[in-house]
């Protein structure tokens, strides 16, 4: 690490040494990379009136001043991080091209995107974003990387320029990389930055056609409130489409609300339509039309003609604590095993289920219990358990869900001629992967393993820790994956205990208080008895307390006169 930093202060010194942005440095790889020249255009050259020096940063602080030395240490650890951040993209950069299996090929850059997510212990989707901008920046806009190496571009300052170069072609990208040149980009200040930038981008995509509707089509999940358990569908799409797809929902709203509205005039006998909470007879007015229209989308069949529409409804798995159920707590529910529900939007659920299923696990880590299977394809119990260990894809660093498009795989293949020989399909040998990630275990690019001494078969006993996954990508780079756990059964075993020692407590308290009466004589348990009745009875007549033999009487107090 100590290497890194000293290159990075070598070529500082050497940066200010030159009076403006030169040939590119080498890789580290020591591979000579093209030489950057600066474009001189006469008319475009854009100066700032002043140089950004010590002097003008200090001129709004008193020169010598302990606010002075801040405010220079505060710009030189700017400096460092923006050189450590422009480091860090010419690293992804060479990686990306110099990886054998992809060869800056973005349509081969899967595995690739796995070994960064490894390294910078991040998803897959952050990799491969982070990827993208660095050959963007490094690659396509080498004018405006030479300043970021150097210092003179804030890390900010970068990061809004690839954020508005992220859509446009390779081509434009040069051209606003060599517009942003013509600019002292050292000592402009941020608003002018902005505006050249914009400016730029306008300048590259002039004359440029939109992205065609097809290309503009999608449905998303998006503010997921896990507060008031609500999330909003965002549908995009060319505007003529939205536009009728919103206008034939309010038609059938509508309609809807006057046959809810006659029914309910009428009297008529039988259930009101899409009377979802079937209270509408007692409300007495019909849904609003707000509510129709989401009642309409959420309640309907699609119509997919002349596909034919799967036999097999799409279920959402919903894991609820047994306390919540029991009101020992107030604990989220669990959907898909990644987002919590409202405790009271979870008994709601609950109420209304007719079938249950019970899912043990381990008391202490949370891991679920195992269930065997002797065919290749899994039981519909290990399914289940399946789903609440990879909610997403089990490869490291992969985020795409397993609700739908995701496969159960052996991690030891299954030996169809002999299965005693080969992998056994328990919950100790599957996963569950995406498609492409099944897809590259098939053709060797990842190998996943898991330790033999857990496999409950070989050990002679019942795993009840999460499993441990060992995976190989490109068999190169090693990384570890643990499975998901349920991570509300500390808190409801906690809850259970509560509950368990508060029952002793007060079983403990009753037999204390019936030894106690079973001791005093029958007299006074009847005499006591007989005026408990009587102060229940008449609570403001019998007030006095029976004073057990031997007690001296309480003290009557001050009197009231």
């Amino acid at each position: 690490m100590m290497g890194d930093f000293e290159e990075l202060e070598s070529e500082r010194t050497a940066d200010h040494a030159a009076p403006s942005p030169g040939a590119r440095a080498a890789s580290r790889t020591g591979a000579a990379l093209p030489a950057v020249v600066v474009p001189e255009l006469p008319g475009w050259r854009v100066r700032s009136r002043r140089p950004l020096d010590e002097e003008r940063i200090l001129e709004e602080v008193q020169p010598g001043s302990l606010e002075a030395g801040r405010v220079l240490a505060l710009h030189r650890t700017m400096t460092t991080r923006t050189r450590l951040y422009a480091h860090h993209l010419r690293s992804l950069a060479v990686f990306f091209v110099e990886d054998p299996e992809v060869e800056g090929r973005p349509e081969d850059a899967e595995v690739s995107a796995l070994k960064i997510a490894a390294g910078l212990r991040c998803t897959y989707d952050q990799a491969w974003a982070q990827v993208r901008d660095a050959h963007t920046a490094v690659d396509l806009m080498p004018l405006t990387f030479e300043y970021l190496r150097r210092g003179d571009l804030t890390e900010g300052m970068h990061q809004y320029l690839l954020r508005r170069v992220r859509r446009l072609s390779e081509e434009q990208a040069r051209q606003v990389d060599a517009h942003l040149a013509t600019i002292e980009l050292p000592s402009v200040s941020w608003s002018t930055y902005i505006k050249h930038v914009r400016l730029a981008v306008e300048l590259a995509t002039a004359g440029a056609l939109t992205r065609p509707p097809s290309q503009a089509r999608d449905v998303e999940i998006v503010d997921v409130d896990t507060a008031s358990g609500t999330a909003s569908l965002l549908v995009t799409g060319p505007i003529p489409e939205i536009q009728g797809l919103a206008h034939r929902l309010d038609v059938q709203a509508r309609t809807v609300q006057r046959a809810q509205r006659a029914a309910l005039e009428d009297g008529a006998e039988g259930p009101v339509p899409f009377d979802i909470d079937q209270d509408l007879a007692q409300r007495g007015r019909p849904l609003s039309l707000r509510t129709l229209r989401y009642a309409i989308l959420t309640h309907s069949v699609l119509d997919i003609d002349p596909v034919q529409e799967t036999r097999s409804p799409y279920k959402i798995l919903v894991t609820i604590p047994a306390t919540t159920l029991l009101h020992l707590d107030d604990a989220p529910a669990m959907l898909e095993g990644m987002t919590p529900l409202p405790a009271e939007l979870a008994r709601a659920l609950a109420a209304g289920e007719p079938t249950w299923q019970r899912i043990l696990t381990d008391p202490l880590t949370g891991a679920h219990l195992p269930v065997t299977a002797q065919t290749y394809h899994p039981t519909a119990q290990m399914r289940l358990q399946l789903r609440l260990r990879h909610p997403v894809c089990a490869v490291p660093g992969c985020t795409r869900p397993t609700a739908l498009a995701a496969e159960d795989d052996h991690i030891i293949e299954y030996d169809h001629q002999n299965p005693s020989q080969g992998g056994q399909t328990c919950l100790w040998n599957l996963h569950r992967l995406c498609w492409q990630h099944h897809q590259a275990k098939t053709a060797g690019l990842i190998d996943p393993e898991r330790d033999q001494a857990e496999d409950p078969a070989r050990a002679g006993h019942t795993t009840t820790g999460p499993l441990v996954t060992t995976w190989t990508l490109d068999q190169a780079i090693r990384t570890r994956s643990r499975e998901h756990t349920d991570l509300l059964t500390a808190r409801s075993v906690q809850a259970l205990d509560r509950a368990w020692q508060l029952h002793q407590h007060l079983h403990a308290e009753a037999q204390r208080q019936h030894a106690e009466q079973k001791a005093r004589p029958r007299t006074e348990r009847a005499a006591q008895q007989r005026q408990d009745a009587l102060t229940r009875a008449h609570p403001h007549r019998y007030t006095r307390r029976i004073i057990p033999p031997g007690q001296p009487p309480p003290d009557p107090g001050d009197p009231p006169f």
